[in-house]
């Protein structure tokens, strides 16, 4: 009977996998691809609902229900925080929160706690005394976290599970709990069932469905189950024990990956929390394996572990000294792990570069903010950066500083520089000791060629941010600094572009023709849709629904061409009364003279909302029903990608790569065109909320696609490695 049990575990589940996935979109059950993810479309997250499903009904149908009683409630509770987290990302606090009331729910349902604790290679157990609950609480944490973690291949975190629960069943029976070895053996059908359209097969190239936190969670409350009735101390209780390191052995892969990342990140002053591609998986792609072999490759060292643990506990090897090697083996791993990093890093780049980041200012202008987003991520990938600004104390140097990233601001006045500034420039230079400065901005690669003065050996990389197309519309200063930038760039050994526009215009204006495009990066885990984010901004901003919101982000600038914006929007609002216009950014606020007579026409009379600078730019975007660039001047607008990852559909001008940005998922008119702006606002508008909506999902895919802030990352420490191995 168990047999037919197991078929009904395994089919259930994986029927339910299929059914699942087509209410995962209108349930937000699905993985959006991003910076950190592989894959290029949406993913349901319903593999694990699947498999709980699968492995109720047979627990049902098998009329061991009623075993599973004390550990019900803590399942459903993670898989209810798991849900929520795959559909809102929760904060890290709030579930970690929930996971330590869910194992001290499982200690005091079971009553079963790690009491004793065999000591490393000796016999006998050291006695925990009240520390015994605290300590199983953070056990299963930990096995939770790790689960969790391991997610991040094919295949990979369902066939760990599989495994352990294989090897949990077997150590169930070995033992007479035959009611703990049908669980298990229920738990591993129902995960194969899910693995069916998880893992890769010579049929199936990619998954079709991911586990998900909610299974992750849910899966592990009931492994961490099992492991508290086999092996832990029951106080009044006389049982059969299985010793706690062959109950840990068949998930040792994945916790001790979770204990190796965690003291790396920790050891190198980041968050341990902090996600990045550091983890066992990632380091066997980074030697060049394919998804397939690494997958398999960690399910036959979960296997082995686990087949030697119980074979040693078979042939009467003591409990301690099992405990002892695992521990010994763990620590051989750490060094390990961290070594071959280290080699394969070196192998990419022949040293870690230190890259020294010289920027004309940190406020929050789109320059600054991608240089925001840039940095953590090249830290993660094991480059050492500072960064020099020339301003004064400005925002974004303060959340730098914040990430752990070591920030001077030099204090200088715009275009007046300033012995003292300069002096502290060639100290802080002299200190960091770059292999590759990189200016950022016009007045920063300026400051970039003084700085290498201070480090001759190193390699000097401009950073262009904006199009050259009117160059009157700049300050003379500027212009004279744009110049000098110019007849210095035969110096440099690359010159960075955002955008191919860029490239070929300041390259026609002088600079050396060795340049590079490299577009910024958007965060899309910042940027995303959100429906209860939008409906609460629109509260906010006091536009009902049957409002259109046409909304545009800039600082008042004659590039930026607010005024051809406002023009175009009296013409709109004349044709559609419904229509709304929202503006943010430096300056831009009623009061302002320069916009004051634009405001009075008495079409926008109530229907322009303006907030000057703000910061929480990320909770408005998703507010709108279409972004509209008006700029008669831009190289790659930031905020179009920012735009377009919030699943809001774009009217741009025809400047820069703005046309590239968008492709076919808006609109595009000429600079400067001010009926035709509002032509192309108001046909969008016609279209209607619905299919400006669909427009919005396949920009935010578009985004994920072509801008996603890690992909950029990594070219960006590729160029770095490349220009320093040109050096050697």
């Amino acid at each position: 009977m168990m047999l037919l049990f197991c078929f009904l575990a395994f089919v259930s589940s994986a029927g339910a996998c299929l059914l699942l996935a087509r209410w995962a979109p209108a349930l937000r059950l699905v993985d959006l691809p991003d910076e950190r993810k592989r894959h290029a479309a949406p993913i349901p997250l319903v593999g694990g609902m699947a498999v709980l499903l699968g492995f109720l009904l047979a627990a049902l149908a098998s009329g061991r229900s009623v075993t599973l009683f004390e550990v019900l409630w803590p399942m459903l509770l993670m898989f209810a925080v798991g849900v929520v987290d795959d559909a809102r990302n929760l904060p890290a606090r709030l579930k970690l929160a929930a996971q330590i009331l869910a194992a001290w729910w499982l200690v005091h349902s079971t009553g079963a706690a790690l009491y004793a604790m065999p000591i490393p290679f000796l016999a006998g157990h050291l006695d925990l005394g009240w520390s015994a609950v605290p300590l199983t609480v953070l056990m299963i944490v930990a096995i939770l976290n790790a689960i969790n973690m391991i997610d991040g291949l094919d295949g990979l975190a369902g066939g760990c599970i599989a495994i352990a629960a294989a090897a949990l069943g077997w150590a169930a029976a070995l033992t007479g709990r035959h009611d703990l070895a049908l669980v298990a053996a229920l738990l591993c059908s129902a995960v194969l069932g899910f693995l069916l359209w998880n893992a890769r097969f010579p049929w199936q190239a990619r998954a079709r469905v991911f586990l998900g936190d909610a299974g992750a969670l849910a899966i592990g409350t009931l492994l961490c189950w099992l492991i508290l009735k086999l092996s832990l101390s029951w106080q009044g209780f006389d049982v059969a024990r299985v010793p706690l390191t062959v109950v840990l052995a068949p998930v040792a892969v994945p916790v001790i990956d979770l204990i190796v990342v965690a003291f790396w990140r920790v050891a190198e002053g980041r968050n341990p929390m902090q996600a990045d591609r550091g983890h066992s998986h990632h380091l066997l792609l980074e030697m060049g394996l394919t998804t397939v072999v690494a997958v398999r490759l960690i399910w036959l060292a979960a296997a082995v572990i686990a087949l030697a643990t119980f074979a040693a506990w078979r042939l009467g090897v003591s409990e301690g000294r099992l405990l002892g090697v695992l521990v010994a083996a763990s620590l051989a791993y750490l060094v390990w792990f961290r070594m071959s990093w280290l080699r394969v890093r070196g192998r990419q780049s022949g040293a870690s570069p230190r890259v020294l980041f010289v920027t004309t200012g940190l406020g929050v202008g789109g320059a600054e903010r991608s240089l925001e987003r840039l940095l953590p991520r090249l830290v993660a990938q094991g480059l050492a950066v500072a960064v020099v600004s020339l301003r004064e104390p400005q925002e974004v140097g303060a959340s730098l500083r914040a990430l752990g990233i070591d920030v001077t601001e030099l204090g200088m006045a715009p275009s007046r520089p300033s012995l003292a500034g300069l002096w502290r420039l060639w100290r802080t230079v002299r200190a960091f000791r770059p292999d590759v400065i990189q200016g950022w901005m016009y007045h920063g690669d300026l400051a970039a060629h003084l700085a290498r003065l201070a480090a001759p050996r190193a390699r000097l990389v401009l950073g262009i941010h904006q199009t050259l197309a009117r160059l009157e519309l700049e300050s003379r200063a500027t212009r004279v600094v744009i110049r000098a930038d110019a007849w210095l760039s035969r110096c440099a050994a690359r010159a960075l572009y955002v955008a191919r526009a860029a490239q070929v215009q300041h390259e026609a204006a002088g600079f050396r023709a060795l340049g590079v495009v490299l577009p910024n990066g958007v965060d899309t885990g910042q940027f995303r849709p959100d429906p209860a984010q939008r409906a609460a901004a629109r509260r906010q901003l006091g536009v009902a629904d049957e409002n259109l919101l046409v909304g545009m982000v800039g600082r008042l600038h004659p590039a930026k061409n607010h005024a051809g914006f406002l023009r175009a929007a009296a013409r709109v609002a004349t044709a559609n009364p419904a229509a709304r216009f929202l503006l943010i950014g430096l300056n831009v606020t009623a009061d302002n003279p320069e916009l004051a007579p634009l405001l009075a026409d008495p079409a926008l009379q109530g229907k322009v909302i303006l907030l000057g600078a703000r910061e929480d730019v990320p909770q408005l975007l998703p507010a709108l029903d279409l972004y509209v660039l008006s700029s008669i001047q831009e190289a790659l607008p930031n905020v179009v990608a920012e735009a377009m990852s919030c699943g809001v559909p774009c009217v741009v001008t025809d400047v820069g790569d703005a046309a590239w940005m968008v492709g076919d998922t808006g609109w595009v008119v000429p600079p400067a065109e001010d009926r035709l702006l509002a032509d192309l606002i108001g046909q969008a508008l016609r279209e209607g909320a619905s299919a400006l909506a669909v427009r919005g999902d396949a920009a935010r895919t578009r985004a994920a696609s072509h801008l996603a802030a890690d992909t950029v990352a990594t070219r960006y420490a590729e160029l770095y490695r490349n220009v320093l191995n040109e050096r050697a």
